[in-house]
């Protein structure tokens, strides 16, 4: 179970289609998104060595103020938890500079999962940065981690 996170319009959608390999989700070009509530998709990573089946949840947009995203995506993480397990938490963030509202929903999801789940961040809309998209990474790594936010890993990618 993979969980994908972060703002409306942030790309949740369009990285479920990039890992999936095809239209899965549905996506929106506008900055209010389509998502309005959690999604789940299966998808199958496979290639000459190994298939692994996926279980994608395109997650609603965390918007401010709307506490109604936060409790449904509370509600699912500590449903995912009890039920199956979660085995990774996916921050999709634009590729913006990194702000307290950055902060504060890497904070919801941390406070509800602990240091259980590795959550990892993943850049989107770099387009702008090509073909150095890790270079978002190096801009924003020092003021991500004075925020106090921790991640597993990361990556930089156009959607």
């Amino acid at each position: 179970n993979v969980v994908i996170f972060g703002e409306t319009g942030a790309g949740k959608s369009s990285l479920v289609n990039l890992v999936a390999g095809t239209q899965t989700a549905l996506t929106s070009c506008d900055a209010m998104g389509c998502a309005t509530e959690s999604n789940v998709h299966d998808v199958l990573i496979q290639n000459e060595t190994f298939k692994l089946k996926v279980k994608l949840f395109d997650t609603v947009g965390q918007c401010i103020p709307d506490r109604d995203a936060r409790r449904i995506l509370k509600k699912l993480l500590r449903d995912l938890m009890k039920q199956t397990d979660i085995h990774l938490l996916v921050y999709c963030v634009r590729g913006v500079r990194a702000t307290k509202v950055l902060c504060r929903n890497y904070n919801l999801i941390h406070s509800e999962v602990k240091e259980r789940v590795p959550i990892v961040l993943v850049a989107t809309c770099l387009e702008d940065k090509r073909p150095e998209m890790e270079e978002w990474w190096r801009d924003n790594e020092r003021s991500i981690s004075g925020f106090g936010m921790t991640f597993a890993g990361h990556a930089c990618v156009t959607t």
